[in-house]
């Protein structure tokens, strides 16, 4: 009579899944630095990675390797993701978020991102459209500016708006960029200053300044 074998006491034997090389070194420095091997970093990972994680894959830029991950009844690609939420989260920066901490983020990021649009297209309808040539007239430099009239600002203001405007036509930078705008908002200013310095001290300028201010 043959002696029953003994199977049970035997360890479930070891598998390797084809990954990355890049991908293989670095698990691999992670377990050493974590003091473990890879299959209880494995083990950990497969209880933190996110659903809907990214598979990195079975080649990355330094070819294939095969990775040696224990006795995992896991497939190969979510041990590939477990593993690869275990080395994003080894990053001194990362953070785990709760799901709906997640979504919450992600909606307002979309809320903010259609504001902005919807900002810019306000600006849009409502900006100015460039006249036609340079800006020669004082009377038309301040109703660029947004001013009542000629009379009811001085050198700060007409500053402090320029700065105001300024950033919305850059023709680089600008929610509105428009270089033609941006150069008319540059005739206005200067010949506003000019206006403000040539006439301040006059009586005209002392008489009319009672007029209402922008």
């Amino acid at each position: 009579m043959t002696a029953p074998e003994e199977t049970s006491s035997l360890p479930p034997p070891s598998r390797t899944i084809p990954c990355g090389a890049r991908f293989r070194a670095a698990v691999l420095e992670l377990a050493a630095a974590r003091g473990v091997g890879v299959p209880l970093l494995l083990a950990a990972a497969l209880l933190l990675a996110p659903e809907g994680a990214t598979d990195p894959g079975l080649r990355d830029s330094d070819g294939e390797a095969v990775l040696d991950v224990g006795a995992s009844d896991a497939s190969d690609a979510a041990i590939r993701k477990a593993l690869a939420a275990a080395l994003a989260l080894a990053d001194p920066g990362a953070r785990i978020l709760p799901g709906a901490d997640v979504r919450r983020l992600e909606a307002a990021v979309e809320t903010l991102g259609y504001r902005n649009k919807t900002l810019a297209h306000a600006l849009q309808r409502l900006s100015f459209q460039p006249l036609d040539g340079r800006i020669t007239e004082v009377r038309d430099a301040a109703q660029l500016f947004g001013f009542v009239n000629e009379w009811c600002f001085d050198e700060d203001q007409v500053r402090r708006r320029f700065r105001e405007l300024a950033p919305v036509y850059h023709p680089d930078t600008g929610i509105v960029a428009c270089r033609e705008r941006m150069g008319q908002l540059i005739d206005a200013r200067n010949l506003l200053v000019h206006h403000v310095r040539s006439v301040y001290g006059s009586g005209d300028w002392m008489a009319k300044r009672g007029g209402p201010s922008a």
